[in-house]
């Protein structure tokens, strides 16, 4: 018995140590990872938002390109609003197990590239949460290192959100700038002290790199609490998302100068881009920066579905002075991978670059990024009020002496 309880704490201390190896945002930490895929329902454009009660039910998907049959495992972490592990006990907020295999796997078929494809649904048998707010899924291997990290947000609607998009107040952003007027009803919820006890973040297009974050209210005239009048949520508009389509890997389209299939692969080269700043606006349906893995050449496009390696080419003039250049959206997280970076190419007069990406329908953007980091959106594609975009309003709540922050209100406008 002494030595299978100091199993269990060695066990433990080890997994403890390697939980601290990780971010708490969206992050692939390994080359071979890839269409990672976390969304609520049966919308794969869905954000991964849930209910205390699991409804509805989130999906994880994801492949292995190294091609052999791995064991993965997945935890649940839950965060304060900022997105910093909390200091709660597991038994606080989950109910089952928090080390779980990832036990539904399956190979590719007809593929060029041999993957194993990979999913999870949330809450299971093993698993459900048990109380509102920020949550981390991590998933990891056998030797407890991170190779994803997702999150995700549990919701208990308490707080009802009014909210509509405007022009910003500055007339200086009147023409590139949307601003949101949100006022919340805590008819229904008693809240000791709201102008201290809640606060509001806000996210354009489910991407967390510019959210505005922890605004509180300003003033309660009834039910009702209310953030001033001079643009305490504004953002940038930006513009409609370029986008490629390879559901079909038989035709090219107005995206697509050429395909080429080889043994090796499949190359998909597409038509040259050039920088929007300075071009008009102009509107075109798009899915706000989001991706979604389909196959039309094959039923069962998770495992079906081919990886093609797609060459970007941006035309300047130039090479742009102190920034590096990015190709960039959710489908990579809107993070800064090696492989997103372009190379200029002083020949052709261009940004160049390929990733490897599974067939489907992508947006993205050209981003400029500076030495530290920052990633300006706008530089390359403009920026236009009437730019259609999705808002996602998240209202938190923390009680005088409350261990943890709850979402107790969500609204999506567009």
């Amino acid at each position: 018995m002494r030595l299978l309880l100091i199993l269990f704490v060695v066990f433990f201390l080890s997994f403890s140590y390697a939980q601290e190896d990780f971010y708490t945002e969206d992050y692939i930490y390994v080359e071979n990872i890839k269409s990672a895929k976390f969304y609520a329902g049966n919308n794969p454009l869905n954000y991964p938002v849930s209910n205390i009660y699991g409804n509805p039910a989130l999906i994880l998907s994801f492949d292995d390109i190294e091609g052999d049959s791995k064991d993965y495992y997945y935890s649940i972490i839950h965060c304060d609003r900022d997105w910093n592990i909390s200091n709660l006990e597991e038994t606080d907020y989950l109910d089952g197990f928090n080390r779980e295999e990832i036990k539904n796997k399956t190979n590719s078929s007809f593929t060029l590239l041999q993957y194993t494809h990979y999913s999870l649904r949330l809450p299971n048998a093993n698993t459900k949460w048990l109380i509102s707010g920020n949550y981390i899924l991590i998933v990891f291997n056998e030797d407890d290192e991170a190779i994803i990290t997702k999150r995700f947000l549990v919701v208990d609607n308490k707080i009802g959100v009014e909210a509509f998009i405007e022009h910003s107040k500055d007339v200086s952003k009147y023409k590139s700038y949307q601003s949101l007027d949100i006022s919340l009803n805590t008819k229904d919820y008693s809240v000791v002290d709201p102008l201290k006890e809640i606060t509001v973040s806000v996210l354009q297009n489910y991407k967390w790199i510019d959210a505005v974050q922890n605004v509180k209210p300003k003033y309660i005239i009834g039910d009702k609490l209310e953030f001033g009048a001079f643009d305490p949520f504004l953002f940038k508009a930006l513009n409609e998302f370029r986008y490629f389509d390879t559901r079909t890997l038989n035709a090219t389209n107005l995206e697509i100068h050429s395909i080429e299939i080889n043994r090796k692969g499949v190359d998909v080269i597409l038509e040259k881009d050039l920088i929007r700043k300075y071009s008009n606006y102009f509107f075109h349906k798009d899915i706000n920066g989001n991706f979604l893995i389909l196959n039309s050449d094959q039923p069962n496009g998770s495992i079906t579905g081919q990886y093609t390696d797609v060459y970007f080419t941006l035309e300047t003039l130039a090479p742009v002075k102190d920034y590096d250049v990015y190709v960039t959206g959710g489908f990579c997280d809107w993070q800064l991978y090696d492989e997103n970076k372009l190379k200029y190419d002083k020949s052709e007069s261009a940004y160049k670059g390929k990733i490897l990406f599974k067939q489907g329908v992508f947006d993205y953007y050209y981003v400029l990024v500076d030495k530290d980091d920052k990633i300006d959106l706008s530089a390359m594609e403009g920026s236009w009020f009437e730019t259609e975009n999705d808002y996602m309003i998240l209202v938190y709540i923390r009680p005088f002496g409350g261990r943890y922050d709850k979402l107790v209100g969500l609204r999506i406008i567009e």
